[in-house]
Formats: C-alpha cells, sequence, structure tokens
C-alpha cells in the first residue's frame, strides 16, 4: 500500500514537471512552432472549443455512450451470470464460441462494419460499445472463474448449496473485484475505440472535433482535446476504482 502511495505520488510530480516545461518550453523558448501549442493559446482555444466546436454536445455524446453502454453491458453479464458460469449450457456455449472476436479481431474493423451495416441509425454507437464492453466481460469472467479457489466451492457444496447458488454466491462474488480491476483498463481502450469510431462513422462526439481539427490544421484544438480526453479517463477509471473500493474489496482467490 505504502510503495503504491508513493508511485502515485511520484506520478503527480512528474506530471506537474511535465507541466512547468511546457509552460517554459513553449510559452518563453519556442512560442511559434508546429509540436506543441503555447498555453496561453491552449486557455483560448477553449472558448473556440465551446462555441465553434460544440464542445458540450459532443462530449457529453462521447461520455454517455461509453459509461451508458459499459454499465448495461455489466447489468446483462449480471443478469445472465449463472448462465455463463453454469457448464454445458446452451447460453453459456453459445456466447463463449462468439467471444473469440475479441481475441482475434480487432474490435474496430467490427465497427467498421456495424457503420455499414447501419449507417444512419442513431444507436450504432452504442451497439458497437456496448458489444465491445459485454464481450470483454465475459471474457474476462471466464478467465477469473477458474482462479476461485475449490475449497470455497467444496465449502458451498457440504453446506448444500446447488449449482445455482455456487455460481452466485461463490464463483461470481468471487470474479467481482477482478472484473473492476478489468474495467478500468477497459475504460481506456472503449475511449480509444469510441474517438476513433466517431471520427470513422462522422457523427457526434469527441471524435468528430478531433477530425474538424485535423483539417482545419488547429493545434491548440488538438492539444486541449488531449488534456480533456486525459482528464476524463482518468476520473472515470478513479470513479471504477471507488466503487471496486467501496463495494467489492474481497478476494475469494
Amino acid at each position: 500500500m505504502r510503495m503504491k502511495k508513493n508511485a502515485v505520488k511520484n506520478f503527480h510530480k512528474l506530471l506537474f514537471l511535465y507541466f512547468i516545461l511546457w509552460i517554459l518550453l513553449f510559452e518563453f523558448i519556442l512560442p511559434v512552432n508546429n509540436i506543441l501549442p503555447k498555453p496561453s493559446v491552449v486557455l483560448l482555444s477553449f472558448s473556440a472549443l465551446w462555441n465553434d466546436y460544440k464542445l458540450p454536445l459532443n462530449f457529453i455524446s462521447t461520455v454517455f455512450a461509453i459509461y451508458f453502454s459499459m454499465a448495461l453491458a455489466y447489468f446483462t453479464v449480471w443478469l445472465l451470470r449463472v448462465y455463463l458460469i453454469k457448464s454445458n449450457h446452451v447460453i453459456s456455449d453459445f456466447i463463449f464460441s462468439l467471444h473469440w472476436f475479441g481475441e482475434f479481431v480487432p474490435w474496430i474493423i467490427i465497427g467498421i462494419f456495424l457503420i455499414y451495416w447501419l449507417p444512419s441509425s442513431e444507436y450504432v454507437k452504442y451497439i458497437f460499445i456496448f458489444s465491445t464492453s459485454f464481450f470483454s466481460i465475459i471474457t474476462h469472467l471466464k478467465k477469473e472463474m477458474k482462479n476461485i479457489k475449490n475449497e470455497y466451492i467444496d465449502s458451498a457444496v457440504s453446506l448444500g448449496a446447488n449449482e445455482k447458488n455456487i455460481a452466485k454466491k461463490i464463483i461470481w462474488k468471487g470474479s467481482q473485484p477482478k472484473i473492476f480491476d478489468h474495467l478500468r483498463i477497459l475504460n481506456f481502450q472503449l475511449w480509444s475505440l469510441i474517438i476513433v469510431f466517431e471520427y470513422i462513422s462522422n457523427r457526434n462526439g469527441l471524435g468528430i472535433i478531433y477530425k474538424h481539427a485535423l483539417e482545419y490544421k488547429d493545434l491548440s484544438a488538438l492539444f486541449t482535446l488531449l488534456i480533456i480526453t486525459g482528464i476524463s479517463v482518468y476520473i472515470g477509471s478513479k470513479l471504477i476504482l471507488y466503487l471496486k473500493n467501496k463495494f467489492y474489496h474481497w478476494s475469494f482467490v
């Protein structure tokens, strides 16, 4: 725990150092360049992003698509948890037979097919993020199921628990903390995927702002978007970690 706190403290120190270097180098020493914009210009670009690029609408569109779809995917896995955990069940066999898509086919390629199949659908972005989240979670669940210690299952059996109760109370409960650890990784992956998806599909979201900023060669807008995206990913990760520590802090492995 102490080492973890020290690592976080060192990270914050490095981040502050980079911030100071950015101000010194690009505000005073290299004020005109094509690498990074001046800090003063970045501050001014917020106004342009807000008005010209419609930042509030596009930001909400991206954030809602990510976290609504991720939460819905987790809830769907929760609803199906007994069937997913049971061995030789038609539902689990069918779903797990499809999970190889996420292992061998890049999800953005599947997203491109969704754009082709549903070119005018307003919900294609949600379908894409939900599908990515759902199969990513069940793939991780399948992995974590194997790590549950047999003594917990044997103890439950000796107390008369049936397969359904073992699936709910032992295997699923034991997998939840690790699934939430995985959600923090998934959080970063979804942000990357949705920005590329919005960029390609030309739909509302931060991806379309990145696209327009590149078209207009607006370096300050690109850098400001980088900051906004990084802060958003960080907040999302911290929120998932908070939920894990608050509600799923045990270990069955």
